[in-house]
């Protein structure tokens, strides 16, 4: 009875367990495709977390070739930009006009000359007349027909008073230079202004007079043709007699002296150029083209000319 009892007392749970058993065994069966799917889903993460980690170090061949492709589009750009400011750079530096230049007098060599007398006489053959002008083609000049036939007529008068002797070369007056000049370059530069004064505050009296001349002596030349500035004679280190005299002249007004620049006839101009300084109540000269190394260094004061005109005081 009591036992039976006990089984009556327990038979009414049966139910209860048993939906606690199938629960559970539903639960087991599904967590074993869950844990799969659990288990999946971390390997693809830990692939990805590894992809990620690949592309971090770059090892990855696709992503060096992507990364060098888009280095290379924009190098391309910048290549090409480049060019494009080296050829707009080149065009600026380059910039240049050519202009007409008077030369007061140049040398032809007794060659040229020989040729251009020629060339005339062929043309004057052909045409019936001289040229209007004559293209001394190494000097890129044209001489008119009033300069070459002054510079026959001195020739020839050369040669009948020295017996047929020929001269070295002949003398050009007034030959007309075609000139670059170079567009982009500001000769009035603060920078150009210094380069021309560098003996400035340095001078004075004779002594003055001396160092100058040992300096144009050791830095420039006369040049016939060559630079008519002091800014051209401080670039190219050589210049014609008015440049010469220009340079001189400023040297020697920035130091306190007071200058002028003056004009006369000389064997081999008529319009040449040098300086005058006042020393001891006399004008004095320094012949700035004299003292160069073409003319044999002679001492400032020799001169090879008279003055007939004041050009200008400083």
């Amino acid at each position: 009875m009591d036992g039976g009892d006990i089984i009556n007392r327990h038979s009414r749970y049966v139910p209860v367990i048993g939906v606690i058993v199938i629960f559970a065994l539903a639960a087991l069966i599904c967590m074993i495709p869950l844990e799969a799917s659990i288990s999946n889903t971390q390997n693809n993460i830990d692939n990805t977390n590894n992809k990620y980690n690949n592309y971090n170090n770059i090892d990855n061949s696709d992503v060096v070739t992507a990364y060098a492709s888009t280095q290379s589009v924009n190098n391309s750009k910048n290549l090409t930009n480049s060019k494009n400011q080296t050829a707009n750079s080149t065009v600026a530096t380059n910039k240049t006009k050519v202009t007409k230049k008077v030369i007061k007098v140049t040398k032809m060599p007794l060659k040229d000359y020989r040729v251009m007398v020629s060339t005339i006489n062929k043309h004057k053959k052909l045409k019936g007349v001289q040229p209007k002008f004559y293209t001394w083609k190494s000097e890129d000049m044209q001489i008119s027909r009033a300069s070459y036939r002054d510079a026959i007529k001195r020739y020839n008068k050369w040669v009948k008073d020295n017996k047929g002797i020929r001269p070295i070369y002949v003398n050009i007056f007034n030959g007309v230079k075609s000139i670059k000049i170079d567009e982009t370059k500001n000769n009035t530069t603060n920078n150009s202004t210094t380069a021309v004064l560098p003996t400035s505050g340095g001078l004075s009296g004779f002594e003055g007079l001396s160092a100058l001349q040992k300096y144009m002596n050791a830095n420039f030349n006369h040049q016939s043709g060559g630079p008519s500035t002091a800014e051209g004679v401080s670039k190219s280190k050589v210049g014609d007699c008015w440049g010469l005299a220009e340079w001189a002249g400023r040297q020697l007004k920035a130091s306190g002296y007071e200058v002028r620049i003056v004009q006369g006839a000389s064997s081999a101009a008529s319009n040449h150029r040098w300086v005058q300084v006042r020393l001891d109540g006399k004008w004095i000269n320094f012949e700035s083209s004299l003292v160069t190394k073409r003319y044999g260094s002679k001492h400032y004061s020799t001169t090879c000319a008279s003055v007939s005109k004041i050009v200008r005081y400083l």
